[in-house]
């Protein structure tokens, strides 16, 4: 098979210095990666190890985005809209960044998110956008709670091209010290011009780009857009109910301590029965910038949930620093 000699072709080939130390993940990591040709089919048991194993590269590429020097990170999502991919995979994909964006506090000072979806010429749209307008409001909470759910999906042609240079535009208004990133998610057909110049183009200005397809489609294309080496960054599926498993599998577990930024009270209206007025009189609603939730949060000094009547002194001899959740056992 052609398939199998270019594969065993490329594990005789000298170690690429830039790509991290893959081996450990197994005899046949390489195999599943994509190196710009078609793979073929494999067996249920095997594209569970492929999930898997992308994963867990998909992870190495999170963890770099979202910690190191400075936590700021503009990232933006282009989302195939088209009819090839229809409706309901098209909510797969957004399924899959919202999966992917729980590992990031979300927050005006933090990570700005943008999602651009699209399908024919006229249909590329900024459905979420923090970077050209950003504002203090607009964070972790608002963007699962509000934004995100209200993402529509627009049958066309696959106007790849366009999502690029829109791209481009959104980039314009890129913190200079921002870790930068574009996570391009599509059936890999496009129309409407060849992508891959644009593509460069956000890469010269430090961009670091990621492609995700699916086996059947254009696998070529997305691996000479993606940022070297192509690779790690190139991440090809069976099915678009894999991307969520993909995202779920870059996960961290231990996630850290979450940043609360105030909000109106209105906003923690629906914790609580009576619909209003929720908070204890000494706690405050305010958005978990990593958790994606609303919270009453009681103050310095106290534990407790944070709904009337459940914030309370923290015992004799113990303090809790910071205003977060936490039972008495956040007493120290």
């Amino acid at each position: 098979m052609i398939w199998l000699f270019l594969v065993l072709l490329s594990l005789a080939q000298p170690a690429d210095p830039k790509l991290f130390r893959l081996e450990k993940l197994g005899p046949d990591y390489y195999r599943f990666l994509n190196h710009g040709f078609k793979a073929g089919q494999v067996t249920r048991e095997q594209a569970k190890l492929k999930v898997d194993i992308l994963g867990k590269v998909l992870k190495k590429h999170v963890t770099q985005l979202r910690t190191g020097s400075g936590l700021e990170a503009d990232l933006v999502f282009l989302v195939d809209s088209s009819a090839s991919v229809g409706a309901e995979n098209f909510y797969n994909e957004i399924k899959f960044i919202r999966k992917l964006l729980a590992d990031f506090t979300v927050s005006h000072n933090t990570t700005r998110v943008v999602v651009i979806t699209y399908s024919s010429v006229n249909q590329v749209i900024r459905q979420v956008d923090h970077m050209s307008f950003p504002d203090t409001n607009r964070h972790k909470c608002k963007l699962f709670e509000e934004e995100i759910p209200g993402i529509t999906y627009n049958s066309g042609g696959t106007y790849t091209l366009g999502a690029l240079l829109e791209a481009q535009k959104v980039f314009e208004y890129a913190r200079p010290h921002a870790k930068k990133a574009v996570f391009l998610i599509t059936d890999g057909y496009s129309n409407g011009g060849d992508p891959r110049p644009a593509a460069e183009k956000l890469k010269e200005i430090g961009v670091e780009f990621y492609t995700f397809g699916i086996r059947n489609g254009n696998v070529k294309e997305l691996y000479d857009m993606a940022s070297e080496p192509r690779q790690e960054h190139s991440f090809i599926v069976d099915s678009f109910e894999e991307f969520e498993a993909l995202a779920r599998r870059a996960l961290h577990k231990d996630l850290g301590s979450s940043t609360y930024l105030t909000q109106d009270e209105k906003q923690c209206s629906r914790m609580c029965a009576a619909g209003r007025d929720c908070c204890d009189d000494t706690a405050v609603c305010a958005c978990g910038a990593h958790s994606g939730f609303y919270s009453c949060i009681c103050p310095e000094g106290h534990y407790g949930r944070g709904l009337k009547g459940d914030c309370h002194k923290c015992p004799a001899g113990t303090y809790k620093p910071r205003p977060d959740p936490g039972d008495r056992r956040s007493c120290v």
